[in-house]
């Protein structure tokens, strides 16, 4: 039987009881159908991952009994954080669900020149932040993962590209002369990729000028979703 992981934003130790918010009690209690005492796993990306035991469910709330730590939180040792062109829709969504999944330790959306979304307005922008980082937990929940990667605000490319990164810089694009695979390994990545439209031939200048490496995965062309996919994964393997 698989038992359902929750994470939760308070503090965990052995012996304590919660509640869960109304979001996560409807999930278990109506989605799930989980009754009093089943058992649930919980984490909260800093303290690791408990046993649980519901021990009360109602339309409102679901309470839980922690048990033993089963896991500590001990942080990957290799840190990828993807600057991902902004895409439409469920694109964007996928590629965070998949990068979460393939072990991405930050996110950040990227405005580029040949990118055709932009958010404006405040209230929006934190509305899709807030959109994003549940997609990001429901990953962690999913694959395992202890930690909930952190997901900045969109930021322009330039900026990005000349803010210091330790590590390995790479830029993902087709005109690249290097494979990605073919890398060294490093702890701490910093990997580039654009939106549907690609990288203007400045962007690719500007680039090349902060020490980034230009990489490419082949000769096709993979959609802006996929690409993150891919890439992470021949990054992992790699590592």
């Amino acid at each position: 039987m698989r038992v359902s992981r929750v994470f939760v934003e308070v503090g965990l130790a052995p012996g304590d009881t919660l509640t869960l918010d109304r979001e996560t009690s409807h999930y278990l209690a109506s989605v799930l159908r989980l009754q009093r005492g089943d058992p649930v796993r919980v984490f909260n990306g800093r303290d690791g991952e408990f046993s649980a035991e519901i021990t009360a469910v109602s339309r409102q709330a679901v309470s839980l009994a922690l048990g033993e730590r089963l896991r500590d939180a001990a942080p990957s040792p290799l840190h990828i954080h993807l600057a991902l062109g902004l895409s439409r829709g469920d694109r964007m969504d996928f590629a965070i669900q998949k990068a979460t999944e393939l072990g991405v330790g930050a996110i950040t959306p990227l405005y580029s020149e040949f990118g055709e979304v932009r958010i404006k307005q405040a209230a929006r922008l934190e509305n899709k932040l807030r959109h994003w980082r549940r997609i990001a937990v429901s990953a962690c929940e999913q694959s395992g993962r202890l930690q909930v990667p952190e997901i900045a605000a969109p930021q322009a490319l330039a900026e990005w590209l000349q803010t210091p990164r330790q590590g390995l810089r790479l830029l993902l694009d087709p005109s690249g002369v290097a494979a990605l695979g073919a890398q060294p390994t490093a702890e701490h990545i910093a990997l580039v990729i654009g939106p549907e439209g690609g990288f203007s031939p400045g962007e690719l200048a500007l680039a090349a000028e902060q020490d980034y490496t230009l990489v490419h995965l082949g000769p096709r062309i993979l959609r802006t979703e996929t690409a993150p996919v891919a890439a992470l994964s021949v990054l992992q393997y790699c590592y």
